[in-house]
């Protein structure tokens, strides 16, 4: 059935790209650092976890998310309630999944282990196969924004400061654009998240194996002002009181549209502004 019927959310290759399913059942899935408990269905593929919840009026299932193996580790969990392991990894938030009875975890754990094994020994960090930023970068499609969002805010991220990500607020947009200090005019590629009172700024390795953070700007301390040249380059300007102007360009007129939309809205500006590290300038950039 899940690999006939479609599935609510789900976008992308297709499903049958990633292999037979080698089981599947019903659990109840708890991020670590919340409390909330939710009903999952679990679908094994060789390489990937297929997390799905159920919609029991229409009879159908809705996308929650796809978890690559490599990497992910696997522990017997002691808990109240259930039969319970707990998956995590490079790039999952630790889940504690509770199964209906001991001996179908005892499946789980040992179906995981072996084709987690299988997994890391087929791993390479520069197989575009393996590696599910490759398939992200750069987020030009729906699909590949909802996929990197999901990525951001459950992966360890380098030189990351303050708060944690996923205590941020909800992604309001996300997308690939160049950064360059107008001084200069070198353009970066960057990864653009906006949060509700944030603006951050990542980068991602040549192997696009891992995230690191190249800095944040609170919306209350920046401007943002287009810039749309003759050449119909898609740019606008960031500036503020205690940076330089940044130019940002834009990979397609949609993302365009929606960043001078969303930056140039007034935001609330609280009694007392917390500035956090802003986005890195390499030495040559600086002003002297």
């Amino acid at each position: 059935m899940i690999l006939i019927e479609p599935i609510q959310g789900w976008e992308g290759r297709s499903i049958r790209s990633y292999g037979n399913v080698i089981m599947s059942s019903l659990a109840v899935m708890q991020i670590s650092h919340t409390m909330e408990m939710t009903e999952c269905f679990m679908v094994l593929f060789p390489r990937h976890l297929l997390l799905l919840s159920m919609d029991h009026k229409e009879r159908r299932f809705l996308y929650q998310g796809l978890l690559p193996l490599s990497g992910m580790s696997v522990v017997c969990a002691q808990s109240n309630t259930g039969y319970t392991f707990e998956i995590s990894g490079p790039m999952i938030e630790p889940r504690q999944v509770s199964c209906l009875s001991s001996s179908e975890r005892s499946l789980w754990i040992s179906a995981l282990h072996k084709h987690i094994q299988e997994a890391n020994t087929h791993h390479s960090p520069v197989s575009p196969n393996i590696s599910i930023l490759s398939y992200l970068i750069p987020c030009d499609q729906f699909w590949k924004k909802r996929e990197l969002i999901r990525y951001l805010t459950s992966c360890p991220i380098q030189k990351w400061e303050g708060k944690a990500i996923h205590h941020m607020g909800h992604v309001i947009f996300l997308s690939t654009v160049q950064a360059a200090h107008t001084i200069d005019g070198d353009f970066e590629e960057r990864i653009m998240v906006l949060f509700p009172e944030d603006l951050v700024f990542l980068s991602v390795d040549a192997h696009k194996t891992s995230v690191i953070h190249q800095g944040t700007l609170p919306l209350n301390a920046i401007h943002v002002e287009e810039s749309l040249t003759c050449n119909e380059r898609l740019e606008f300007q960031i500036t503020g009181d205690l940076m330089e102007p940044m130019l940002i360009l834009c990979m397609t007129p949609e993302d365009y549209t929606h960043w001078v939309f969303h930056l140039q809205k007034p935001h609330h500006i609280p009694c007392g502004v917390t500035l956090h590290p802003f986005p890195s300038v390499p030495p040559k950039y600086r002003r002297r």
